[in-house]
C-alpha cells in the first residue's frame, strides 16, 4: 500500500496569485467618515487606532477565508493506493560448473587489470539474471565430481546471491558430473506447482564423473515437464588455465604473475545439444562475456513470467471540511465587522 497526498484539481492553485492583489486593494481602500468631530483630537486618534486594528484583523480573516476556499477548489486528497499482483511464476534451478577448468582465463578482457576466470564471469552474469527475475522462485546447485545444493528454489534472492558469492573452484573434488547436476535440479523441481519449470545448466566441459548418466537424468527431467537450457562456455583450442588456492583465488608467483598452465578446451557440445533437445529447451555457446550475457538475456526473454497487476485507490477528500472552514471564517469576519469592529468615524 502506498499513501500520498495530492490535489485533484491542482490548476486552481494558480488562484493564489491573486492574493497579493487582494492585499493591495485592502490597503488602498479608505472610507470617508460619515460623522465628523473636527475639534476632538483624542477621539479622532482613538478612532484611527481602532480602525487600524480592525482593518488588519478583518483583512486577515478575509484572506484566510479566501486561501481556504482556493484550497477547497483544488480538492486536497489523501490517496491510499493498493497494488495487487498475481504471478504465474517460473521455478528455475541454476546448475553451475565449478570444476578446475572454470579457472580458464579466456574470458579475460585485455583492458581489465583484474584477472577474471570463467567462473567469475559466470557468477556475474548469473547475478544479473537473478536480478531480472524478481517474481520467480530460483534455486541453485553447483557441481564438479558430484553435485551439491547451493540453495533450494526461493523468492529470497538476496540470500541466493550471498550463496552465489561463496562458490569457488575446489569446493568439490574435481570432475564434471553433468548427470548428477541435472538429477539434483530435477529432484528439487519435481514437486513444484509452477506452470513452468526450468533448469539452466552452465558448463565448460564434458561429463567425466558422477553415478548418473546425463541422458538418463534428462529423460527423468523431461517426464516431469522440466525444460533444460544448456550453456557451453569457453573458447575452442588451447586455453590458459590458472591455479586456484583453497579459497578459489588465483595463485600468484613472487613477481605477482598468475601461475598458469595451458590446456585443450574440451566441451561436449553434442551431449549438451541432446539434453536441450530432449526437454524442448535450447543449447547455447558462449566464447566471451558479451555472448554469455546475451544468452542469459535470451533465456530471460524466452521464459517470461506472466504477471497480472491490479491497481486501485481510495481517496479521502477534504473539500467539504475546507468549504466549512471558509464559510465560518467569512461569518466571523461579517460578525466582527458589524459588532466589535463596526466603524462610525
Amino acid at each position: 500500500m502506498i499513501n500520498a497526498f495530492e490535489f485533484h484539481n491542482s490548476e486552481f492553485l494558480w488562484l493564489f496569485l491573486i492574493l497579493p492583489l487582494v492585499v493591495y486593494i485592502c490597503k488602498r481602500r479608505k472610507k470617508r467618515p460619515t460623522v465628523a468631530f473636527p475639534h476632538l483630537e483624542t477621539i479622532k486618534k482613538a478612532a484611527e487606532v481602532h480602525r487600524c486594528r480592525a482593518q488588519r484583523i478583518l483583512t486577515f480573516l478575509r484572506l484566510l477565508a479566501l486561501t481556504t476556499l482556493i484550497l477547497a477548489l483544488a480538492r486536497p486528497q489523501w490517496i491510499h493506493r493498493f497494488t495487487e499482483s498475481h504471478s504465474s511464476g517460473v521455478d528455475i534451478m541454476l546448475a553451475i560448473d565449478i570444476s578446475s577448468s572454470m579457472m580458464g582465463l579466456d574470458f579475460q578482457e585485455k583492458k581489465e587489470r583484474k584477472l577474471t576466470t570463467r567462473l567469475d564471469i559466470a557468477k556475474q552474469v548469473t547475478r544479473e539474471f537473478i536480478k531480472n527475475r524478481p517474481n520467480d522462485r530460483i534455486g541453485m546447485c553447483a557441481f564438479a565430481s558430484d553435485a551439491y545444493l547451493v540453495s533450494p528454489v526461493t523468492m529470497n534472492h538476496d540470500w541466493l546471491n550471498e550463496n552465489l558469492k561463496r562458490l569457488h573452484v575446489g569446493l568439490v573434488e574435481d570432475g564434471t558430473a553433468i548427470g548428477n547436476a541435472i538429477a539434483m535440479c530435477a529432484n528439487r523441481l519435481k514437486n513444484s506447482e509452477s506452470k513452468t519449470k526450468l533448469i539452466v545448466l552452465l558448463t565448460d566441459g564434458s561429463n567425466t564423473a558422477g553415478n548418473i548418466a546425463p541422458l538418463i537424468a534428462t529423460e527423468s527431467a523431461a517426464a516431469l515437464g522440466i525444460k533444460i537450457y544448456t550453456v557451453g562456455i569457453g573458447k575452442k583450442g588451447i586455453v590458459q588455465f590458472a591455479y586456484p588456492d583453497q579459497q578459489g583465488n588465483i595463485i600468484m608467483d613472487p613477481l605477482g604473475r598468475p601461475l598458469t598452465v595451458q590446456g585443450q578446451a574440451d566441451i561436449d557440445e553434442t551431449l549438451l545439444q541432446a539434453i536441450a533437445q530432449k526437454t524442448e529447451g535450447q543449447f547455447f555457446r558462449a566464447e566471451n562475456q558479451k555472448q554469455l550475457s546475451d544468452i542469459y538475456g535470451t533465456i530471460d526473454q524466452l521464459e517470461k513470467t506472466d504477471i497480472k497487476i491490479k491497481q486501485f485507490a481510495i481517496a479521502e477528500d477534504y473539500f467539504l471540511w475546507l468549504i466549512g472552514c471558509a464559510l465560518l471564517l467569512l461569518l466571523l469576519e461579517c460578525l466582527l465587522r458589524h459588532s466589535k469592529f463596526q466603524q462610525i468615524p
